[in-house]
């Protein structure tokens, strides 16, 4: 074999080997990326998640809702110097509570309320939400808990009820307005101010469409 020779058979095999070695870097990648997509689909789809608007507090223990619907307890609220407050023990004894603000003044806050409904419950992924019990394009002030879905018991629109992401039916734009909230001595701690202001999401929307 002459030098031409064995160049070329030196220079085929670095390509070859060379080819390998982009061959396993490609599907190595491919391989971390799979593993990293799938770790971020079931890290997502747990209910593993926070808003930054509202409340992340987390019971330990987390309750299982499947095949079983969860209705809402009434229990009555608390306020001391501008706060609302909600036990936190009732929330967790019954899952999903129902109460209601009522302000200083006769304000009508949504048709002819003139209280606030408002709403905790545990989600499926054990976070704490604190929302206005209100579906506001129906009307509706009810909901229940069912399997891992918040259903509103008026038109009977499905939100996921670990961020409350729509899943079904006419109202899936607007489900209960999560709270911002903070845990103290055991309460649920509400800004009234914040409450005493709230307008319905639906009007500003179909002003800013008009």
């Amino acid at each position: 074999m002459d030098n031409r020779e064995e160049k070329r058979a030196k220079f085929q095999a670095e390509y070859i080997e060379a080819q390998k070695r982009k061959k396993r870097l490609i599907l190595t990648s491919v391989f971390i990326l799979t593993i990293f997509s799938v770790g971020l689909f079931i890290w997502i789809n747990s209910g593993r998640y926070e808003n930054p608007n509202s409340g992340n507090y987390f019971f330990e223990e987390v309750p299982n809702y499947t095949g079983r619907q969860v209705k809402m307890k009434d229990i009555e609220l608390t306020l001391e110097d501008g706060k609302v407050k909600i036990p936190l023990s009732a929330i967790k004894a019954n899952q999903i509570i129902y109460t209601e603000y009522k302000g200083k003044t006769d304000k009508i806050y949504y048709g002819n309320l003139n209280v606030l409904p408002l709403t905790a419950f545990i989600s499926s992924a054990g976070r704490l939400i604190v929302a206005t019990s209100i579906c506001e394009p129906c009307y509706g002030t009810r909901f229940t808990l069912e399997n891992k879905e918040l259903v509103c018991q008026t038109c009977f629109t499905r939100w996921r009820n670990t961020d409350l992401f729509g899943l079904s039916g006419g109202c899936v734009k607007y489900p209960p307005e999560e709270l911002k909230y903070q845990i103290e001595d055991g309460n649920v701690v509400i800004s009234e101010e914040m409450l005493s202001q709230w307008q319905p999401r639906i009007f500003t929307d179909e002003m800013q469409d008009a």
